[in-house]
């Protein structure tokens, strides 16, 4: 009884560190190919971050996407096989949310509410 319980204690204490390691989602084979990334993405709210959120999940590749109004950082995280930072950042600009070097088009931004319309950077590539 005591070598069954040694054995399964030597299996969880070998098993925990890997889940924790990675977020408790994936295995470290299963992590290749996924890269984490920030991304300045302009906006100002809470709807500003439920829609940048909420148009990443349609996103084919992408694993996770969370916006920080305060600091206006994105943290996605994706697989590099479906999705591309470039796409990542083009759907984003879709919903009318300038990133740091692609522009959502003016007539996106202005349907925007009210709250939401952020001070936009200076032109630069539109989406």
């Amino acid at each position: 009884m005591k070598t069954i319980f040694a054995i399964l204690i030597a299996v969880l204490g070998l098993s925990i560190p890997s889940v924790a390691q990675s977020g408790g989602k994936t295995s470290g084979k299963a992590a290749k190919g996924i890269s984490t990334a920030e991304v300045k993405v302009y906006g100002n709210c809470g709807m500003c971050e439920r829609r940048i959120e909420a148009a990443l999940s349609e996103l084919p590749g992408v694993n996770s996407a969370e916006w920080d109004s305060a600091t206006d950082m994105l943290t996605v995280q994706f697989d590099k096989k479906k999705a591309n930072l470039q796409q990542i950042k083009e759907k984003v600009a879709s919903v009318g949310h300038d990133t740091d070097d692609v522009r959502a088009k003016d007539e996106v931004y202005d349907k925007l509410h009210g709250c939401c319309k952020y001070e936009r950077p200076a032109p630069m590539k539109v989406n």
